[in-house]
């Protein structure tokens, strides 16, 4: 049995391409000659500067629809909530505008503004439940007492 071990055997590789970094310019990458900010950024500066149009659109939406919204999140509402309508609308009308502010058109406002009224009245209970909120009458002694067990016993 013979042993190779005189002279090792050199393996020549070409040496492995170096990968660019991301913003880095080569001769085969030469920077570009109009440089376009991000369309995500473009647009909210411009909507940061320019957003006549959308509070045009918000206001005729508003004057048209609001009692139609504050409707939809009452009836969302559980008959103990209905005094929350008023908040929810606000929610709606808050999602409404950040909408409109992203460029994005409304096809049928009515649906998007009943809709978007639901919605946040889902949230509103999906929220309450990971928080464990409950609402409790004060006025109701015996709610009142509930309330103080279930206090005392967190403590």
């Amino acid at each position: 049995m013979t042993i190779m071990a005189d002279a090792p055997m050199a393996v020549t590789r070409p040496p492995l391409p170096r990968r660019p970094i991301p913003h880095e310019r080569t001769p085969d990458r030469p920077t570009p000659s109009g440089t376009r900010p991000h369309p995500r950024r473009a647009a909210a500066d411009t909507a940061r500067h320019d957003d006549t149009d959308a509070r045009q659109l918000l206001d005729a939406l508003y004057r048209e629809y609001a009692p139609m919204v504050t409707r939809v999140a009452a009836r969302a509402l559980r008959p103990s909530d209905r005094g929350l309508a008023d908040d929810i609308a606000q929610e709606t009308w808050l999602a409404t505008w950040q909408h409109l502010l992203r460029g994005n058109e409304l096809r049928s406002p009515a649906g998007f503004l009943a809709m978007r009224a639901r919605r946040s009245a889902v949230d509103h209970y999906r929220l309450a439940r990971v928080r464990r909120e409950e609402a409790v009458d004060y006025t109701d002694g015996l709610a009142v007492a509930r309330l103080a067990s279930v206090i005392g016993a967190a403590a």
